[in-house]
């Protein structure tokens, strides 16, 4: 009785999976080749690093220690959707800001702000 019940799940399973066209994610992948890496740092703590893989993914980064940490830098990449998208950032003492076509927009404030 148990074979038969697994069977039938087994069944049922496999009917699901194929209908909604879902593809397991198990077995071998594309190697993707790492076409630039290029890392640089020295003793002042300042840093950059800048790499590009095969499929259009691309990332840069620089930064220093002056008074804290400051960075800046940028990735781009393919979406899903095949949308181009491209984020730029700098982190500093005004905390981590990435601008971007991408990212979500806030809507604007039913009121007008003063000053204090």
């Amino acid at each position: 009785m148990a074979r038969v019940f697994f069977c039938v799940m087994l069944l049922v399973l496999a009917v699901v999976v194929a209908g909604t066209g879902i593809t397991p994610s198990y077995g071998p992948k594309p190697v993707i080749p790492i076409l630039k890496d290029d890392r640089k740092q020295n003793a002042y703590g300042e840093y950059a690093f800048q790499y590009e893989t095969g499929d259009g993914i691309t990332r840069k980064e620089s930064g220093s220690q002056k008074d804290g940490q400051v960075s800046q830098g940028g990735w781009r990449y393919t979406s899903p959707y095949g949308d181009p998208v491209e984020i730029t950032f700098v982190a500093d003492h005004g905390g981590f800001q990435p601008y971007g076509d991408a990212l979500p927009v806030a809507p604007a404030l039913p009121y007008s702000r003063t000053g204090q």
